[in-house]
This record gives structure tokens, sequence and C-alpha cells, in this order.
């Protein structure tokens, strides 16, 4: 008795973790219209170093809105990204927090690698 027990628990426990796996795996099924998390991470670098360089320049120019997109088109065109990919991607991985977690530790440690480098040149 006790072995038919310890079996039928066996079979639920392999049953649920390989219903995990299969929900894990389509769960990392992404559309065709979503970049990538490492691609994401790359522009996100370059969008706040671009707000960096309008907050700096805002003393000289005045029209803020006119740099801000100038450098988003230059952002998006370096990346071969679209502005409705970028929103689709900044929607998917808003709706993943551990994922856009981890994409924003990467920016954050980018940025901070990217300030060290200046201030010791």
């Amino acid at each position: 008795m006790k072995f038919r027990i310890l079996i039928v628990i066996l079979i639920l426990v392999a049953a649920y973790s390989c219903s995990r796996k299969k929900a894990v795996k389509e769960k990392a099924v992404v559309s065709a219209d979503i970049v990538s998390a490492d691609e994401m991470k790359s522009i996100l670098v370059d969008v706040f170093l671009a707000e960096g360089a309008v907050g700096v320049d805002d003393v000289y120019h005045h029209d803020v809105r006119y740099y801000t997109c100038h450098y988003y088109n230059y952002i998006l065109k370096k990346h071969n990204v679209t502005a409705d990919q970028f929103q689709k991607s900044f929607d998917y991985y808003a709706s993943e927090l551990d994922v856009m977690e981890k994409i924003m530790t990467d920016v954050i440690d980018d940025l901070s690698q990217k300030q060290s480098q200046v201030r010791n040149e």
C-alpha cells in the first residue's frame, strides 16, 4: 500500500514538473516584434545616455523636445528598431517584472561602468 502511494506521488510530481517546464517554455516564446532582452538593455543604455545629454545641453538649447526626438530617432535607427517595435517590447518587458528588473540592473551596471571609464580618463 505504501509503495503504491509513493508511486502515485512520484507520478504526480513528475507530471507537475513537466507541465511547469512546458509553461515556462511557452512563455519564453516571444513575438517577432519583441526585441531580445540584451537588445532592450542596449537600447535603454543609449536612451539614458541621451536623456543625460539633453539634460546637460538644456542650458544651451531651448528646444529640448527637438533634441530628444532627434536622439531617440538616432537610437532606434542605430539598433534597427521601429518606434512601434520598441513600445511593444517595452510593454512586454514591463509586464514581465523579473525580466525587466534584470534588464534594468544590467543597464545600471553598464552606465556605472561607462561613468567609471570617463572618470578614469
